[in-house]
């Protein structure tokens, strides 16, 4: 084994060690108990600055008060926010909290009927040493969640990593503050890595898979359903449809064969990205099926094309897509996605995909060694 090899493995293992850890800590901590009436709507990685140019959320800021006012507050969901809400590396509290105030204001409301979790995330660590916290919201490292006795474990996701990231904390932080903002240099983070994207998400899997649980994280700005990529996705959806085609009535292969090419032009358009950024997503158990669908991400607030989140509502969990259609068509002619669109507003929201809790669960326990 050579020197670098070792080091990989050694790395893995302290990733596996913090998540082992955290897990030890989770399952003696209270559970929140969820039932089909409940509903709640997990984001992560807004990355809220200053609003100068290089604050990251000022694109998608607008979209995400919008969609909480109008859609999740009205809908009484429970609002939970999976870290890395505040970019402590780059601005300070003050000037966050100060030009966001007024999305600052929405949480309150959440918060003040018992309906916001509010987590940490590697960028957002340092709000944790303050002696007074954004309009009294407590910060968590986890939450769990029981549905029908059933565990949904959530946290940020950098846990799955090394555990000297405290350590990096403050040396990203003093770069980003004092060196990175006046160069105007942008933020680089383990979004931007696919190997460490990728070595995360296989340790939570992993970590998800061996306790039979669902684990819903962030950090990596992918979102993921069931374990599954996007691209991982589209296929699994091409190869059902290619096996209903040849029974379809006549009127309906018309209709599938559109669906069809739809989603193998929007795969091609994935793999033929120069970033490959979808490419390495393959299956986190090393190609040995099944896979267990035990994993969710909920994406991030700062994509190009819009927000990514998940829901779990009417007994169901769901990866959803939020967009300004100004922006953003490229889902508007799709057909097998449903569409919401905020009244009076060119905001809309697209379900990527949702299965019932029930049937998420049996496949676990069923798959799961």
């Amino acid at each position: 084994m050579t020197r670098f090899s070792r080091r990989k493995k050694i790395r893995r293992t302290l990733g596996e060690k913090n998540i082992d850890k955290l897990y030890h800590l989770f399952s003696k901590s209270q559970a929140s108990y969820i039932t089909d009436d409940s509903r709640l709507v997990i984001f992560s990685d807004l990355h809220m600055g200053n609003g100068s140019n290089m604050d990251d959320f000022l694109q998608n800021g607008p979209l995400f008060k919008q969609v909480l006012e109008q859609y999740y507050e009205p809908g009484k969901y429970t609002l939970i926010l999976n870290g890395d809400v505040e970019e402590l590396h780059r601005f300070r509290l003050r000037q966050i909290t100060s030009f966001w105030k007024n999305t600052y204001t929405v949480f309150k409301r959440f918060h003040d009927r018992d309906s916001l979790f509010k987590l940490f995330g590697n960028h957002d660590y340092e709000i944790l040493l303050r002696h007074k916290l954004p309009l009294n919201i407590p910060v968590h490292e986890t939450l769990k969640l029981d549905y029908k006795g059933n565990n949904i474990f959530i946290f940020h996701g950098h846990q799955a990593g090394y555990r000297w990231f405290k350590l990096y904390h403050w040396i990203t932080a003093f770069f980003l503050r004092f060196l990175a903002n006046v160069l105007r240099i942008k933020n680089y983070t383990v979004a931007q890595n696919k190997r460490k994207k990728y070595k995360i998400e296989k340790n939570a899997y992993n970590f998800a898979k061996k306790n039979k649980i669902i684990v819903v994280i962030g950090h990596t700005h992918r979102p993921l359903y069931e374990s599954l990529s996007k691209s991982d996705n589209l296929k699994f959806k091409i190869e059902s449809l290619c096996r209903e085609y040849p029974s379809a009535p006549g009127n309906q292969k018309q209709e599938l064969e559109e669906k069809i090419q739809k989603y193998k032009k929007e795969l091609v358009d994935i793999l033929q990205r120069k970033d490959g950024e979808d490419i390495i997503s393959n299956l986190y158990n090393s190609g040995q099926a099944p896979l267990v669908p035990c994993m969710f991400n909920s994406g991030c607030g700062i994509g190009k094309r819009g927000i990514t989140a998940i829901e779990i509502s009417e007994g169901k969990i769901r990866l959803v897509h939020w967009f300004d259609k100004r922006v953003s068509r490229n889902y508007l002619g799709y057909d097998g996605y449903p569409l919401h669109r905020l009244q009076d507003t060119e905001y809309c929201k697209i379900t990527l995909k949702e299965d019932p809790l029930d049937y998420i669960f049996t496949r676990i326990k069923l798959l799961a060694d």
